[in-house]
């Protein structure tokens, strides 16, 4: 990893968001330290900033802010920024922010699911996240793609067909990317369940029927300018091989990142 210790030097800034507190309707925990153990030993070819933020371990809210924080102070520097957790609630204060500093950003959403789920109290929880920003008014419905998607609830089901929402399934990646233009500013949030199990069983909701070669290809073809890597589970990866999928893709990432 080439490391510089002052934003002004980095082409790069990382973001290591740790965070387990996102998720509430699953025993199968363990994001909370993945950036470590995907980032060890890793070597980035591009001069990176690597920061972090610690979360709150009895807010949720409180986590959301402190990313949210951070992510404002990153983007003042005017460098790419990936961040990578962490269960998926921290996309939510990274993308506001992003959106707020960038009016025109659209989003990917590359995941086996939607996460339109309606929230529990007060909490923008790993599943409820493009619902939090739809619904705040953050995004348009027209300003987000899903990707990938293999599994869909009955209440997001209900709030989809209330919106006018772009869904293309696992298996309809031909016509995403028939379909894709491209855009001046563009955020891919990637889940790492969006694989088949036996590419990611270390997470928490294995779900996903996509390849690595297929999100590989999604990356280098939609060109993000931002982006992240959530839901890798460390503790649930007994060979390692979700870690190891999750470096492959980052990898990807940087190259496109560091190439706009």
């Amino acid at each position: 990893m080439t490391k510089v210790n002052m934003p002004e030097d980095a082409e790069i800034i990382v973001q290591k968001l740790y965070s387990d507190i996102g998720i509430h309707r699953n025993p199968r925990k363990g994001t909370l330290k993945a950036s470590d153990d995907i980032l060890e030993n890793y070597g980035f070819s591009s001069k990176v900033l690597v920061d972090e933020v610690f979360p709150d371990e009895f807010s949720l809210e409180d986590t959301q802010n402190s990313i949210e924080k951070n992510t404002k102070s990153l983007i003042d520097y005017g460098k790419p920024v990936i961040s990578i957790g962490g269960d998926h609630s921290v996309s939510f204060p990274v993308i506001k922010a992003l959106k707020e500093e960038n009016p025109d950003l659209k989003l990917i959403w590359l995941d086996s699911h939607l996460d339109l789920k309606e929230k529990v109290g007060n909490h923008v929880s790993h599943d409820v996240v493009v619902r939090e920003l739809l619904d705040t008014g953050c995004f348009e419905d027209d300003e987000i793609i899903f990707l990938g998607i293999s599994r869909t609830d009955k209440d997001e089901e209900t709030f989809i067909d209330d919106h006018n929402l772009k869904i293309y399934g696992y298996d309809e990646l031909e016509g995403f990317l028939e379909d894709f233009k491209g855009d001046d500013c563009l955020y891919l949030s990637i889940d790492i369940d969006v694989l088949q199990e036996k590419l990611a069983p270390g997470t928490g909701y294995p779900d996903g029927e996509m390849t690595l070669e297929q999100v590989k290809d999604i990356i280098r073809r939609t060109k993000p300018d931002f982006a992240d890597l959530v839901e890798v589970a460390p503790p649930l990866d007994k060979n390692h091989e979700t870690v190891e999928n999750a470096r492959e893709i980052l990898a990807v990432v940087e190259e496109v990142i560091g190439e706009n």
